[in-house]
This record gives structure tokens, sequence and C-alpha cells, in this order.
């Protein structure tokens, strides 16, 4: 009962730090949400058109938005946080969420300048791939908020994250077979390969932030 008594200290004495890291987290969500939009936009109209820069615009404004949030969050752990090894903790975990929206942020951003040549054959891959990293930032986002609040369901949620990933990790592989069997050149190939294995980052970064969680609660439930 020592941590759950240490955690309630804690957020009693910063309400206002609890709200903001919730409203950080969700910032992971909505980031995806648009991302994946982008994509549906992409592969219908291409990235010529206002409904793809208006998405996109959404997107870094989210991403904007989230590192004023996390400058915020910041700077109020270490003003009125009393516990510092979990003040530590939540701070990296901050860090280290920022960068999944980085990551789609930037994706967008190329898609936009490089617009690669999508063969109808990948579509579905695509689409799967994009699901599947949902799946796994929406754990990971539920395995991020069970540290700070129920620390029971954290592995569940950790364990989950990894199946998620495992898989997206797979359907990475097969849109990248079926897309080197198809008659696109081998230049083009390259280029979207890149946007694969960019997309099946996304996952395995919050896969990287699902397993510090699952250390920050080990080390806690000892």
């Amino acid at each position: 009962m020592l941590w759950f008594s240490k955690v309630t200290s804690l957020l009693n004495q910063s309400q206002s730090t609890e709200t903001q890291v919730y409203q950080f987290l969700d910032h992971v969500t909505l980031a995806h949400h648009k991302f994946a939009r982008l994509w549906q936009i992409y592969l219908k109209s291409g990235a010529n058109c206002p409904e793809f820069d208006d998405t996109l615009a959404e997107l870094q404004q989210i991403e904007s938005s989230a590192d004023q949030l996390r400058r915020e969050i910041d700077t109020r752990l270490y003003a009125r946080t009393l516990i510092p090894d979990l003040r530590s903790d939540v701070a990296l975990l901050i860090e280290l969420t920022d960068k999944l929206m980085n990551q789609q942020e930037t994706i967008g951003v190329h898609l936009k300048v490089e617009q690669p040549t999508i063969p109808a054959q990948v579509n579905d891959d695509l689409n799967d791939l994009l699901r599947l990293v949902g799946e796994t930032l929406d754990h990971t986002v539920l395995c991020a908020k069970s540290f700070l609040t129920d620390l029971q369901r954290v592995q569940e949620y950790h364990q989950k994250v990894i199946l998620f990933e495992s898989d997206a990790n797979k359907v990475c592989i097969r849109a990248k077979m079926t897309l080197f069997d198809t008659d696109l050149p081998l230049t083009n190939k390259v280029q979207l390969r890149y946007f694969f294995d960019r997309i099946d980052d996304v996952a395995n970064i919050a896969e990287d932030i699902s397993d510090r969680v699952s250390v920050f609660t080990l080390k806690r439930m000892q």
C-alpha cells in the first residue's frame, strides 16, 4: 500500500500536473488519428489537395501543442513535485512519448515533399500497418496512464503492446515483400520502403516506452 499512498500524495499535491500529463498522453491518440487520416487522403487524392494540407497542419499543431505541454510539465514536475524518483520517471516518460508525435509529423512532412508512388497491391497492407500501429499506440497510452493510477494494469497493457508491435512488424515485412514483387522501378520501391519502415518505427518507439514503463512499475512493486 506504500506505493499507492505515494502516488495519491503526489497527485494530490499537483493536480494541475496530473491533468497536463493526461492531456499530453491524449495528444498521442489525436496525433495518430490525423496521421492515419493523412495516409487515407493521400491514397485517395494525393498530397496536392486542400484536405491533405489541412490535415498535415492539424497534425503539426497537435505536435506543437504537445511540445508546449511537455515544457510546462517539466517545469511543474521539478518545481512542485516532492518525490524525486517518481518525478524523474514521469519526466522521462513524457520525453520518450514526445518522440512518437515527432516521428509522425516528420513522416507527414516527407510524404508531402516526396509524394511516393504507391501501387494498389500494397494498399491493404499499408492500412493494416497503420491500424496496428494505432493499436500499439493506444495500449501504450493506457500503459502509461496506468503507471500513474493503477499499477496492476500496467503489465496487462504492456503485453498487448508487445503483441500489436509484433503484428505491425510482420505486416511491414509483408508489405515490403509485396512492394518488391511489383513492376515499380527500383528507386520508387526503395523510396516507399523508407515510409513503411518509418511507420513501423512508430510502433517500435511505442514498445520501447511500454518496456520502460514496465521497468518503472516493477521497480516500485518490489
